[in-house]
């Protein structure tokens, strides 16, 4: 973790919900606490893995397909993002 992590997760004392778990940085590093409840959702920060369709090159055509403008392609659901993801 970084020297100055965000204020939302040391309002929650160091805690957050990553791949429906409870997680809490202990100093050394992110320690499972619990399964997620949905009032974990609520209270805690929650931690998106990156999809494609966060992407900024990323878009829907009018047939409901899913395109990367960066690759000029069509595109699926992928476990891991390409090497152009960007959300910014």
């Amino acid at each position: 973790m970084s020297a100055n992590p965000p204020q939302c997760i040391v309002d929650a004392d160091y805690c957050i919900v990553m791949g429906g778990k409870v997680l809490q940085w202990v100093g050394i590093g992110w320690t499972e606490i619990r399964d997620a409840t949905p009032e974990d959702d609520k209270a805690l920060p929650l931690v998106l893995t990156p999809h494609c369709s966060h992407c900024k090159h990323y878009d829907v055509l009018k047939d409901k397909t899913m395109y990367c403008f960066k690759t000029h392609k069509r595109i699926t659901a992928r476990k891991k993002p390409c090497k152009y993801y960007s959300e910014q």
